[in-house]
């Protein structure tokens, strides 16, 4: 027994001292051009009863209880968030320079207490504004593990805030919409596919005239074109996979493999916008999943449906894309 518990002990020294050994602090910053007056984006940092509307978080717990104080948008104001999956805190501005910066800080409550400064600073571009966000904090002794994990995910959550707020401000400008829609079970389908591997420019280069010939050899038989992806590494922004089309038994012979998916269980996900944001919308696809606590089936491929041809959309906010990520459960 004295030697269990001295080993125990060992153990509990040595992830201490790890520990001790780790700077637990970062320091993230993003930023975006809105098409807006400086004034606009300003006020809309500023009074916090906008948040909610473009929120990276609450985007997955829209259910969440929200409260302001009076004064939210004076130095001193605040709001609070208490939800079950997104945690509990508060945000507070500390000092705001009119049109120039909002110097906030963020207190987060559960799921593990810390407090953070945050940083807004806005610039005029000929007309426009250049934002930009950031937080500078550290991690709990005990989380200091984390900080590697922490800085790239906080990137993408205020990559996909700032585009949710382009959205907020501009809902006529191109802009990214996401609905979150539940578990769908998929059929199996045979298809034709040209793979890929590399960044989100490689796999776009290679979608456009991808899927022009796999249409033109499926004739009037070809499905919706589709991305089927066997790897997506959202934090290195690689991507591995297929440019796909479903085909039917008549369609026409070709050079083309015929390939069979097997279908299951997915957690569906429409995405209206720019192709350009649909690695956001991934990231928000995945991120709902891990909060909602979906497990994930790392076996079966995700997918990638293109419901229309946006060369051929006038306007880029109705292109219409679906996502399903592979879940387990169903069949």
């Amino acid at each position: 027994m004295v030697i269990v518990i001295s080993i125990i002990a060992g153990l509990i020294a040595l992830a201490a001292i790890y520990l001790a050994s780790l700077d637990g602090s970062y320091q993230v910053r993003r930023s975006l051009q809105i098409n807006a007056p400086v004034k606009r984006v300003f006020a809309a940092i500023q009074d916090l009863k906008t948040w909610p509307e473009w929120s990276p978080w609450l985007l997955h717990e829209p259910e969440t209880k929200v409260i302001y104080s009076e004064d939210c948008q004076q130095e001193g104001g605040f709001y609070s968030w208490d939800g079950k999956l997104i945690g509990a805190g508060k945000l507070s501005h500390l000092e705001i320079n009119p049109d120039s910066r909002i110097h906030q800080q963020i207190e987060f409550i559960r799921p593990f207490k810390s407090v953070n400064q945050v940083n807004w600073y806005f610039a005029n571009k000929n007309g426009s504004t250049l934002i930009e966000w950031e937080m500078i904090g550290s991690l709990p002794f005990l989380f200091r593990f984390m900080t590697k994990q922490v800085e790239p995910m906080i990137s993408k959550d205020y990559d996909l805030g700032l585009a949710l707020l382009n959205g907020y401000l501009l809902p006529t400008e191109p802009h990214l919409s996401i609905s979150f829609c539940g578990s769908e079970s998929l059929d199996n389908f045979q298809y034709w596919s040209i793979p890929f591997s590399g960044n989100l420019r490689d796999m776009q280069v290679v979608r456009k005239p991808g899927l022009i010939a796999l249409e033109a050899a499926a004739g009037e038989n070809a499905g919706l074109g589709l991305t089927i992806y066997r790897q997506i590494d959202w934090r290195q922004s690689h991507y591995r996979g297929e440019i796909a089309i479903p085909i039917t038994e008549s369609s026409a012979k070709s050079n083309y493999s015929n390939r069979l998916f097997k279908g299951g269980n997915y957690f569906k996900v429409e995405v209206n916008g720019d192709h350009k944001f649909l690695p956001l919308a991934w990231y928000a696809a995945f991120s709902h999943c891990r909060m909602h606590r979906i497990k994930l089936d790392k076996s079966r491929p995700s997918l990638e449906i293109y419901h229309n041809n946006p060369e051929a959309v006038g306007d880029s906010n109705l292109i219409e894309t679906t996502l399903y990520v592979s879940v387990k459960g169903g069949r």
